[in-house]
């Protein structure tokens, strides 16, 4: 047999196969139907309203930082400023974060003084890869 035949004969081999591989992967993957009782949607939380215990504005979610294993790590609240001019981004511990309602509407509730909070020593970013 010559090399042209081979590489043909690799390429129809290859083709036969593919299909099985894509089933098979495709069989093995799951779909989720419902949301669960208990979880939220991130698109829920962008934007909302945090407040703390006393009822004071602190600002608003602006997105979440998930870790390695795929978990909300961080809430990044966007603090201060006006018509998000001059806002500046605080990541808090998501778990600090506390969910309720108020007046029928979702509001995250942090302890946290509005004093103190929009004085916050950091502004949150991205570490550089290493």
């Amino acid at each position: 047999m010559n090399k042209q035949t081979l590489s043909r004969a690799a390429i129809i081999a290859g083709l036969a196969i593919a299909p099985a591989l894509l089933t098979s992967s495709a069989e093995a993957l799951s779909f989720v139907k419902t949301q669960a009782m208990g979880e939220q949607s991130t698109s829920s939380l962008i934007g909302l309203r945090v407040e703390n215990a006393a009822g004071d504005k602190l600002g608003d979610i602006n997105y979440l930082v998930l870790d390695n294993a795929g978990k909300v790590s961080t809430a990044v609240i966007g603090v201060g400023g006006f018509l998000g001019v001059g806002e500046k981004n605080v990541g808090v511990p998501f778990n600090e974060i506390k969910f309720s309602e108020k007046d029928g509407n979702p509001v995250a509730v942090l302890g946290a003084s509005k004093d103190n909070f929009p004085r916050h020593p950091t502004t949150f970013g991205r570490k550089a890869p290493r």
